[in-house]
């Protein structure tokens, strides 16, 4: 389990609109951030059970996505590339997952 990959869940109302939008827009900024994940969409509903490293929601969703096994982190905007890529960072940075020289943006 050593290589277990890292498993990303993106989130919204019932899991078929704005969550795979917000699945697609992360996976792209994953690959610019060469960082390999999983990312799947999801229902709110569903997400508290999730087994995943991180749960992506709006503001409006946190309380459903909280208490589970995952860490929830909010998007205010599921197109916005630099949010994403700096929540990214930021939780990765937070579980010792990136090195220094890759946070600056350089």
């Amino acid at each position: 389990m050593a290589n277990k990959p890292f498993r990303i869940l993106t989130v919204c109302g019932v899991g078929m609109g704005t969550s795979l939008l917000l699945r697609m827009m992360v996976e792209d900024v994953l690959q610019e951030m060469n960082f390999k994940a999983e990312v799947e969409a999801s229902d709110a509903n569903s997400a508290k059970g999730a087994r995943v490293d991180l749960i992506l929601t709006s503001p409006p969703l946190v309380e459903a996505c909280t208490g589970g096994y995952a860490q929830v982190r909010v998007i205010k905007s599921f197109v916005n590339t630099e949010e994403i890529r700096q929540v990214l960072t930021e939780f990765f940075d937070e579980k010792g997952l990136i090195e220094s020289s890759e946070k600056g943006g350089s």
